[in-house]
């Protein structure tokens, strides 16, 4: 018999970060009924009027919107894992958090791919992981032969600034939260969003990124898998083996709705053939799908397919697929044969076949890697 673990947890209940976290570190307790959750999460702001050192746990997961509060943990002694990326340096406490290097990377070539000439990062520059994501955007942004615009909300006015830019526009924000506010700039100040202003968010909530009249296009992390490990680590803790002092999990995906799409000004038939791509992307489709759709000829449209994005339409149609494939993969428990058929697969067969050509790896491999691996984790006693 093991003997219960009462567990605190200082976890955002606001945002989906937040939320999926907290997912993950109750799938482990789940597993593992002798950890008992004492200190129920609630809304961050609540951490910054009470005392954690003084709760009666055994342990703690924290997410850290203070380096004064990452000093008390720490002086209370109590073991304790962050998954909080806001502050820096952190390093008094063992830390896991998303990969904010990879995540500003990833947005800077997706939005490179959509063959805009303006580009724009809407930061908040107080916090750390807002630093990072805009640094690794900028190289890459820089590295494609561009330049990007960067707005710090915590010092600018967002729409003065997204006012003096010029449009066309590709702005990646450093979160979903920053996203949504563009947006309504956008609404308000009566620019076209995505024809004169494309969007990307961070997190992708996707209550709030789906639900609105304009789907808002997002870099989704591995937020559950986070608590998971999280809690690992902390139970690793707690049994004397001292967890990594850092660790990052890279970013799953962007997920491309009707904030994005590619830059039609030079392109428009690509734009289009685009468009199309992504509206059936959950339906078996072939490139004569795409010519029907379309008043050109397949030998033209594969010259600007070549031409704007360096491949051919069969290879964003497979692209598209395999992206679609990834999300079902991390954000739902469907079978890979349901998979295959709701991302525009024959077969589980063929799934198997793009994926280990494209990918790296077999669809139960990525699934394992992107979402709460709990093969480890038996019940126990």
């Amino acid at each position: 018999m093991r003997t219960e673990r009462a567990i605190g947890l200082a976890v955002d209940t606001i945002g989906s970060y937040g939320r999926e976290v907290i997912q993950g570190v109750m799938t482990f307790c789940h597993l593992n009924p002798h950890w008992v959750i004492a200190v129920e999460p609630r809304f961050w702001a609540y951490y910054d009027r009470t005392e954690p050192e003084n709760w009666e746990v055994d342990g703690l997961i924290i997410q850290a919107y203070s380096t004064e509060l990452i000093e008390r943990v720490h002086a209370s002694g109590t073991p304790a894992i962050n998954v909080s990326n806001m502050d820096s340096p952190l390093a008094k406490l063992p830390t896991i958090v998303p990969d904010d290097l990879a995540i500003g990377q990833m947005a800077g070539e997706y939005l490179l791919s959509l063959q805009y000439r303006h580009f724009g990062y809407c930061a908040h520059g107080i916090y750390e992981f807002s630093r990072l994501r805009g640094r690794a955007f900028h190289e890459t942004i820089a590295a494609g032969g561009r330049h990007a615009a960067e707005c710090d909300t915590a010092t600018e006015d967002l729409a003065v600034w997204l006012t003096a830019q010029p449009k066309p526009l590709a702005v990646f924000c450093c979160n979903d939260a920053w996203a949504h506010r563009l947006l309504t700039i956008c609404r308000k100040c009566k620019f076209r969003v995505p024809d004169q202003v494309a969007v990307l968010g961070v997190d992708d909530d996707e209550l709030l990124n789906t639900v609105g009249a304009l789907p808002m296009s997002s870099i989704s992390i591995p937020a559950a898998k986070i608590g998971f490990e999280a809690a690992r680590m902390l139970e690793a803790m707690l049994d004397g083996t001292p967890p990594p002092l850092h660790r990052t999990l890279p970013p799953l995906s962007v997920v491309a709705r009707a904030t994005t799409r590619m830059a039609s000004e030079d392109h428009p038939e690509v734009s289009e053939a685009l468009q199309f791509i992504r509206t059936n992307v959950g339906k078996l489709l072939r490139v004569d799908d795409v010519m029907e759709h379309l008043s050109i000829s397949r030998r033209s449209l594969e010259r600007r397919f070549q031409k704007a994005l360096g491949r051919s339409v069969g290879s964003e149609i497979r692209r598209a697929h395999l992206e679609r494939a990834k999300q079902l993969l991390t954000h739902t428990t469907l079978s890979i044969e349901d998979v295959a058929a709701a991302s525009g697969f024959v077969n589980a067969t063929m799934l198997g076949v793009h994926f280990r050509r494209f990918v790296g790896e077999a669809p139960t491999a990525f699934r394992k890697r992107s979402s709460l691996d709990t093969s480890s984790q038996g019940n126990r006693r």
